[in-house]
């Protein structure tokens, strides 16, 4: 609904009313056409209620202002406001179209409403107080009020509802001659323009009629204000047909011309618009529903005894025709369909169910024209075409759609078998357990999944240089061992393709092996020899290196292997990796339980803490101290609960400190055995760290001294009566410094001895922490992943620092081999270069080598290598940009190797502790920088003990160090063919 703005609505009625009184046609008389109700009932009627309270003060003002008393004036103003309203309401609640869009039933609705409200109004219009009512002046005013409802409403209505302004200015050249034709032909009538009007009367009606076909409502409602403009100017002048009777008389003829005229025409035009509007309807759905059965996507065709009444485009599409006419210039459809599918098609029973109004689906089988098969899907129903019943047929292709199933299905069903096959293996206890037994089960089960020739596992050895095959099922074998084989193997130098393809870590589909780039060099040897046409291989990882394959094979016909064929054998892949993850656990497992018994066999007192102080392991011996169970440790087990009060003091405010600022601490302290009593310890104390550099927990070893302390006391008290017993004691004193001697010595040896001991289960740490972080076991969470590095970087920190210790200790105790051998030294110093080149790649420093060519010596090249890398890797750590020179030179028997640095340099104080053991120079690098400061203690024990030569080194803080090995060109003359030193 438009809004009228409230502003607008009071001078809109009070124009109306101030224009009332010179519509009269003489003195005393009413006005032939009254606007007052008209204007406040289309005011109302189209634009709301909201503008009924505006036009009743505007009444109100104006009676006042006429002069009428005040409570004339209201009750004036009152009724226009009870009509109005109350007519308006009549209009919307009746169930009809809102007004103006309304049909001509609807407008006869409005003529009463209207009709109605002008006989009160004239009434309240004819009736003065004190005077009697007369009919015929209530007649007047009732029928001037209908008329100028009529009129308002109309021209209100039509000009105002939707208008658009630019195509009422396009409708001009059309409307203007009928607007003349039809007031020529009223001025005619009612100004005399013509001689005799009478003739003219008979003809305005037809005139009329003719307008009203060819205008639109709206601009038939303006044609009937100027029409009844130019009869109430004639008629007012006396020249028109009623100009010579009385003022009364000429008015009420007037009233009735005026109303009839309005009725008659307006309703006309009402109902001509009507019918155009159907017609053009009418029109357009058909348009719409013939353009809608073209454009369908099924298929309608109209058929009677199979001969085409009717097609659409689809039909004929369907049905392998070019166009509908081709289709309609069929006589028959029958031999389309499928022999066995048309006596369904036309049986009886159809026949009488389609005839009872039913509507019946059915399938068949068509030949289309092109002569291809296919299958239609159709609904069948019973209609009359041109009189007699016929048979509409609306259809669709579902060939490709059966055929979607059918493979849907069977990809369902070989799922299905897939995931049943994925959750046994994943709830295989054997499995689990990295029991070799269970590969068996896992051939079995993927054959079975996949409905394949043959199922293998493979592992890929030590060496990366074979696939050996841990157990291969063939169904075509049963007979021999339950299909079963192990042990064949694929060697990576003659498949080169085939394993490079492995290790991208993709799944190998090769649907024909043969043409499979990736398994073509398979074709003279494997695929023939085993008679395989096609195979799906799955790599398995462990710890970011191929550790093995699972391959799914097939015999006689290439394969064309589905996505979720692929998965499923990356699937087993996961299992195989599962596998070799819990078989390498296993075995990690028994070597743990080797080392713990060589550790519950020292007499050594062996522990290890985390940062807490909390006890986390203790050897047999310690257990046995302590009074502890021998086949557990009870838990919440913590360090305070071994030591007395000043012990403990000492080990949290001195011995913790310094071991995790140095990674180590060595001295005395004392125990609290199981009894109560004390007992003297001499400890080591190491610092393990984790990928980050932080202390993740504290190995100790302790050796009961008690021995040694008593030792201590007698010589104290010697010492006391030294001058009386020195020369009863100096034997005594000999064997107890060659027991010390003894004690030490054997300490290095079982140092050496146990540290030799944990590589072995710090190398499965290593490798199964990595498997982990590798995601074979799971995916990990962000703080898992964070732990397991920490624990992988501490593993491989304490097996260096285990290696370093080692071989410290074999120097020391004397158990070291030296194997000599004739070097050339450009090969060795390229080879230490290489093993250096990504750190320093990393750190974006340049390594300059000065070699000449041609320098032999004879050395233990292990040894000597050994020496070089400490060199070289402490370049690397310590340069933050420049770059590393490697020189050799000989100088007479003898041959020296320098590397120099241009690095942050050591000052006099570093250098007089460079070469002591744990040792690390403090600087700005000391904490982004791993080690364990024993690397140039070790490198100088084997350049002057193992290979007879020395080590010297210059620096300068600030500009960089250089470290020089010197060793004779000719062999320590110490050793040959592992003999010890």
């Amino acid at each position: 609904m438009k809004i009228l703005p409230l502003v607008a609505v009071v001078p809109a009625y009070a124009a109306a009313v101030l224009v009332n009184p010179l519509l009269g046609l003489s003195d005393g008389q009413p006005p032939v056409i009254q606007l007052e109700l008209g204007a406040a009932f289309a005011i109302v009627l189209l634009f709301g209620l909201r503008h009924l309270p505006a036009i009743m003060l505007t009444d109100l003002a104006l009676a006042l202002y006429a002069g009428q008393t005040p409570l004339s004036a209201l009750g004036s103003a009152g009724l226009i406001g009870l009509l109005t309203g109350a007519g308006t309401q009549v209009l919307r609640r009746c169930p009809v179209q809102p007004f103006p869009r309304m049909r001509a039933d609807h407008y006869m609705w409005f003529l009463a409403v209207a009709l109605l409200l002008s006989v009160i109004h004239g009434a309240r219009l004819a009736w003065h107080p004190g005077a009697p009512l007369y009919v015929s002046d209530w007649t007047l005013h009732a029928a001037a009020s209908f008329a100028g409802t009529v009129l308002t409403v109309q021209l209100v209505a039509g000009w105002l509802d939707r208008q658009d302004w630019r195509r009422a200015a396009a409708d001009l050249p059309k409307v203007l001659p009928w607007f003349a034709l039809t007031l020529l032909t009223t001025a005619a009538i009612f100004l005399r323009v013509l001689d005799g009007p009478e003739p003219f009367m008979f003809l305005l009606p037809a005139v009329l009629v003719l307008s009203a076909l060819r205008l639109r409502v709206r601009w038939m409602s303006l044609l009937l204000v100027f029409m009844q403009g130019l009869a109430f100017w004639g008629t007012n002048q006396g020249i028109g047909p009623f100009g010579n009777d009385t003022p009364l008389r000429s008015l009420l003829l007037l009233q009735t011309f005026i109303i009839t005229l309005s009725i008659a025409s307006y309703a006309l035009s009402i109902t001509l618009s009507e019918r155009a509007n159907a017609s053009r309807r009418a029109r357009t759905r058909e348009a719409q529903l013939l353009d809608l059965f073209d454009g369908s996507i099924q298929g309608i065709l109209i058929h009677r005894r199979f001969q085409p009444l009717f097609a659409n485009r689809r039909a004929a599409e369907l049905l392998g025709f070019q166009s509908v006419a081709d289709l309609m210039a069929q006589s028959t459809l029958a031999d389309m369909i499928a022999a066995d599918d048309l006596p369904v098609v036309d049986s009886d029973s159809n026949r009488r169910q389609l005839s009872s109004g039913r509507i019946l689906p059915m399938q068949a089988g068509v030949t289309r024209a092109d002569g291809e098969r296919r299958t239609l899907d159709a609904y069948i129903r019973q209609v009359m075409w041109r009189g007699e019943p016929a048979i509409q047929a609306t259809f669709i292709d579902v060939t490709d759609d059966l055929r979607a199933r059918r493979e849907q299905r069977g990809r369902l069903e070989r799922q299905d078998r897939q995931l049943a096959a994925i959750m046994r293996l994943s709830t295989d206890a054997a499995l689990s357990a990295g029991d070799d037994d269970a590969l068996v089960t896992l051939t079995e089960v993927a054959a079975a999944a996949l409905s394949v020739s043959r199922a293998s596992v493979w592992r890929l050895d030590d060496d990366t240089r074979q696939l050996v095959c841990l157990d291969l099922f063939d169904l075509d074998q049963l007979a021999v061992a339950r299909g079963h084989t192990q042990g064949k193997v694929l060697d990576a130098a003659a498949f080169p393709e085939y394993f490079s393809a492995l290790r991208s870590g993709r799944t190998i589909t090769a649907g024909d092996a043969r043409a499979h780039p990736a398994t073509a060099q398979l074709a003279d040897t494997y695929l023939d020899r085993e008679g395989l046409a096609a195979m799906l291989d799955a790599p398995a990882f462990l710890d970011g290196r191929l550790a093995g394959v699972v391959c799914l094979e097939q015999r006689g016909r290439i394969r064309e292997w589905a996505h979720d064929e692929a998965r499923f054998a990356a699937e087993l892949a996961s299992q195989l990796g599962r596998f070799l993850v819990a078989r390498e656990r296993r075995l990690a497992q028994e070597e743990q339980a080797r080392l713990s018994a060589i550790l519950d066999a020292t007499p050594d007192y062996v522990s290890t803490v985390d940062t807490d102080l909390n006890v986390s392991y203790l050897n047999l011996a310690a257990r046995r101290l302590h009074g502890l169970p021998l086949d557990g440790l009870p838990e919440r087990l913590q360090s305070r609960d071994f030591y007395p009060a000043d012990s403990y003091r000492h080990y949290v405010d001195v011995q913790l400190p310094t071991v995790l600022r140095d990674g180590i601490w060595i001295g005395e302290t004392t125990l609290r055995a199981g009894n109560g009593t004390l007992v003297p310890m001499s400890v080591v104390r190491l610092a393990h760290l984790d990928g980050n550099g932080k202390v993740q927990y504290i190995s100790s070893v302790l050796r009961d001294i008690s021995d040694i302390k008593r030792n201590e006391v007698a010589l104290r008290v010697a010492n006391e009566t030294l001058e009386q017993r020195v020369t009863e004691r100096t034997a005594e004193l000999a064997q107890a410094n060659e027991q010390l001697k003894d004690l030490d010595r054997l300490k290095s040896m079982f140092i050496a001895s146990m540290s030799h001991e944990l590589r072995t289960p710090l190398n499965s740490i290593i490798g199964f922490t990595g498997v982990v972080l590798a995601g074979m076991a799971g995916e990990l969470t962000a703080r898992q992943q964070d732990q397991l590095q920490r624990v992988y970087g501490s593993a491989k920190h304490l097996l260096a620092l285990i290696t370093d210790v080692i071989d410290i200790s074999k120097i020391e105790a004397g158990f070291i081999d030296v194997f000599e051998e004739r070097i050339e030294v450009t090969a060795l110093v390229d080879e230490a270069v290489h093993t250096v080149q990504p750190a320093a790649r990393e750190k974006k420093l340049e390594i300059r080598v000065s070699v000449p060519p041609g320098i032999l010596v004879q050395a233990d090249r292990r040894r000597l290598l050994q020496c070089l890398l400490n060199f070289m890797s402490n370049a690397v750590k310590y340069t933050v940009a420049g770059h590393i020179t490697v020189e050799a030179c000989v100088r007479g028997n003898w041959l020296d190797i320098s590397v120099e640095d241009t690095g942050i340099g050591v000052d006099e104080a570093g250098l007089s502790r460079l070469f002591q053991p744990f040792e690390r120079i403090d600087s700005k690098l000391r904490v982004k920088t791993p080690g364990t400061g024993l690397g140039l203690y070790l490198t100088r024990k084997i350049a002057t003990e193992l290979l007879a030569g020395s080590v010297e080194v210059s620096s300068t803080p600030g500009l960089g160090s250089r470290f020089t090995l010197h060793v004779p060109r000719e062999g320590s003359g110490r050793a040959s063919n592992g003999v010890k030193p």
